[in-house]
Formats: C-alpha cells, structure tokens, sequence
C-alpha cells in the first residue's frame, strides 16, 4: 500500500510540472523522431537527456493557464550540438506573446519576456504571422533558398487547439533576416 501510495504522488508530481501542452508537444515530436530515425537510422538520431520543450512550457504555465490554443516556434542555436534556443509562444485566446531564451552556460534557465527587445526586427513575430496567413510554404521556401554559410537549423512551429482537438507540427529550415524582413526574398503569394 505504501508503494502504490508512492506511485500516486510521483505522477501527481511528473504531471503538474509542466504545463497541459507539453503531452501533445511531446506526440508530435515522438512522430517527428521516428521518422528521423527511419530516413537516418537509429545509430544516427539519438534521443537527448535535454528537453527543452518541457523546461519552456514548465517556465510558462502559469502565463498560458487560461489558454487552450497556442502557436510554439522553437527557433534553435545553429551551432552543432547547441543547447541553446530562442522562439515566441503565442497564446492565440489571449493575443499575446512570450518571447524565450536560454543561454549555452545555463540552458535549463528559461528567459521568458513579453516585450521584444527589437520591435521593428522581430523575427519571431514575423514567423507567427506568416503561420496565421497560410503561409508555411513561404517560411520553407525561404529557408529553401536561404544562402548563408554556416550550419541551418531546422525550426519549429507547434500549434496546439485543446478545444478543437488540434494538434500540428511545422518544420522549416532558418533564413536571415533583418530590417523587419528576409534577405533574401521570394514571392509570398507561391
């Protein structure tokens, strides 16, 4: 009796630590994992003792509690093997944004502001309002085409809908951007 009793906190615990977006988080990366696994092979794509989805919406849930639609873009370092990540969670119920970052020397610290530092250069606000005009094919268009040197990243956008029961995951590969805009542009409209 006392280790069923034990077995009951410890998943009361694990399951009020994060916030009640982290499980559909999960299921669409557990999907996106395997399919990594199946194109590069098991050897290639391990699985990481860090998750920072989690610790983001851990540092958010208090801010995202009265919520049940929100759009996620995880925006990594790239910089190989890098723990260090920025992005926006955009509470859609609420219109408002909470902009994220950790730091390479502390990456289980969360930095979460609602006010960006460079308004008229804001990347992640441009990503989230490609997303709610359609424009996906857009954002991987331009990653597409996106000539800096260096590694490219592959970026996140997460929208999960608790009341209609949404759950999806885009992929798009990092672009440069500056002055409100990509370098390097193509037609938005195709």
């Amino acid at each position: 009796m006392k280790y069923i009793a034990l077995i009951f906190y410890i998943i009361l615990f694990v399951s009020c630590s994060t916030s009640k977006f982290y499980k559909e988080v999960s299921s669409l990366n557990d999907g996106y994992h395997n399919e990594l696994v199946e194109k590069y092979g098991k050897d290639a794509v391990k699985r990481s003792s860090f998750n920072p989805h989690k610790l983001v919406l851990k540092a958010l849930k208090e801010r995202i509690q009265n919520t049940n639609h929100i759009i996620y873009h995880y925006s990594p370092l790239p910089r190989w093997k890098s723990k260090e990540f920025a992005g926006v969670v955009y509470d859609v119920d609420n219109s408002k944004y909470y902009y994220l970052e950790n730091s390479e020397e502390r990456p289980r610290k969360i930095v979460v502001d609602t006010v960006y530092d460079y308004p008229n250069d804001n990347y992640y606000k441009f990503i989230i309002d490609n997303y709610l005009n359609g424009k996906i094919e857009y954002l991987k268009k331009l990653g597409e085409r996106s000539n800096h040197s260096g590694i490219q990243t592959t970026e996140h956008i997460y929208v999960i809908n608790l009341k209609k029961n949404i759950k999806e995951k885009y992929t798009f590969e990092d672009f440069l951007f500056m002055n409100g805009k990509p370098t390097s542009d193509i037609d938005s409209d195709n």
